[in-house]
């Protein structure tokens, strides 16, 4: 049976005067409801981050990021500095960043956030003098997701199976809870990408780590054996039509080279955060994003593997254990073994099997 093509649209196609309305009414008070209730389930890790280091997070305000400052803020008790750019009246991660904040403050923890974009020397130069002076080291984790999700011209458009899911409408993140939420399979379209989506694309995700380990390292900041320079990652099958055959692919390795030249030059240690999809904002921009996510949650639920976003924080923490010496932190093991399953599984969904086929979510 033929799926319908239907058009992906952002946030699953909130309306955009309803969603300022909604975030001014319930962005503040949701944001703080949802940190303190997920600090209740924080576990310190042991790690070793020494009083006198700080921990700079790029990019991200409403995902695996988030999860890192809260579990590093929280739970490992350590500095943390976070520099991402949110709209403050139509995105979340702005009351995200302004609730963490202001936990830190009444715990008497260091906590910084810039709404600026990481990418920007003036930024960079901002948050440099923030730091200089205070801290004799810095951790830098990079998760900066600002790319183009798209193809080269060389593989030219395609169509791609997808689900047509419903967004929380504060949270702005996949809502998999209820049935009614996850609304129809389909098709949806890949574009070719432009010349100025792949220049964008490698500028944000492929060099950026570099733009900050130079002037860090001048400054002194980056402590050779010690500091960790890492960046979350996706490894992403050989012949997925959008990540391996597009700016995506492109921009990751030029990721992977760039933080090899980090480590030669500056004597850190580079880690690589392996993750598997994540139900996030950005996830449901990314044409197949959010059947990848819902099946191999469903199964992974199945098989008791499933791990939240808030636990995937708390496993990250392997990066900063006594004897961590810069190998991959691998936390899509799971997931990477339930691909043969997701996909055949994908590939017999038809209309009449959603939602039930994800049942594993709901609620």
């Amino acid at each position: 049976m033929s799926l319908e093509t239907f058009k992906k649209l952002p946030l699953g196609g909130t309306d955009r005067r309803a969603l300022v309305s909604t975030l001014a009414e319930h962005g503040r008070t949701t944001a703080e409801a949802v940190l303190a209730e997920q600090r209740k389930s924080l576990v310190p890790q042991q790690t070793r981050i020494a009083p006198d280091t700080a921990v700079v997070i790029l990019g991200g305000s409403n995902g695996i990021t988030r999860a890192l400052a809260v579990q590093l803020l929280f739970a490992e008790r350590a500095a943390v500095v976070c520099v991402h750019l949110d709209s403050e009246k139509m995105q979340i991660g702005h009351f995200h960043a302004q609730a963490i904040r202001a936990a830190a403050d009444a715990e008497g923890l260091f906590c910084r956030y810039f709404n600026e974009d990481a990418t920007k020397p003036a930024t960079i130069e901002m948050v440099m003098n923030e730091l200089r002076g205070k801290y004799r080291a810095i951790h830098l984790i990079n998760g900066i997701a600002a790319g183009a999700t798209k193809r080269y011209v060389e593989h030219g458009p395609t169509l791609v199976k997808d689900l047509d899911v419903a967004f929380h409408p504060v949270l702005q993140t996949p809502d998999f809870s209820k049935p009614q939420n996850i609304r129809k399979v389909g098709m949806v379209e890949v574009e070719v990408a432009s010349d100025l989506d792949i220049e964008r694309t490698n500028k944000f995700m492929g060099t950026s780590s570099l733009l900050w380990a130079e002037p860090l390292a001048a400054a002194g900041l980056l402590a050779k054996g010690e500091s960790v320079v890492s960046f979350c990652d996706y490894d992403y099958p050989a012949d997925d039509p959008v990540y391996a055959m597009g700016p995506l692919a492109g921009a990751k390795k030029l990721q992977r080279e760039t933080m090899t030249q980090i480590r030669d030059r500056f004597g850190v240690i580079t880690s690589r955060l392996c993750y598997p999809p994540v139900a996030t904002t950005a996830l449901g921009a990314i044409p197949g994003g959010l059947l990848m996510y819902g099946l191999s949650a469903q199964i992974l639920k199945e098989h008791g593997q499933y791990l939240d976003v808030m636990e995937l924080g708390r496993d990250s923490m392997a990066m900063f254990k006594p004897g961590y010496a810069g190998e991959d932190v691998r936390l899509d093991a799971p997931y990477q073994a339930c691909l043969p399953e997701f996909h055949r599984r994908k590939d017999a969904l038809t209309e009449a099997d959603v939602p039930g086929a994800f049942k594993a979510l709901w609620g």
